[in-house]
């Protein structure tokens, strides 16, 4: 071979490497822009978690807070003696009966 078709052999090989690194690039470029979308569905999923839990955890506490109101409501009524608790309901009882006739 001369030495100009060695040139040009290296010149052709050179130019197929450039071509092999620029779609190596492409390559890596494209599995890089995933990676980052993965990774950002990936927080995005952790912080709804996050907020999900928290936000569980409120509603614990609110529903605590409720039922002790409704507990400790409960306990006043079961208070009230029961000879109040009659002459109010026959108290109702004469109102209504008063209204229908």
């Amino acid at each position: 071979m001369s030495l100009t078709s060695l040139l040009l052999e290296e010149k052709k090989a050179m130019l197929h490497v450039q071509e092999a690194k620029k779609k190596a690039q492409e390559i890596l470029q494209k599995a890089r822009n995933e990676a980052e979308k993965i990774a950002g569905e990936l927080e995005k999923d952790k912080k709804i978690k996050e907020l999900l839990r928290e936000y569980e955890e409120e509603l614990k506490v609110e529903a605590e807070k409720i039922l002790n109101d409704y507990e400790s409501q409960a306990e006043k009524i079961k208070s009230i003696p029961k000879e109040l608790i009659e002459e109010a309901s026959n108290l109702i009882v004469r109102e209504v009966l008063r209204y229908e006739l």
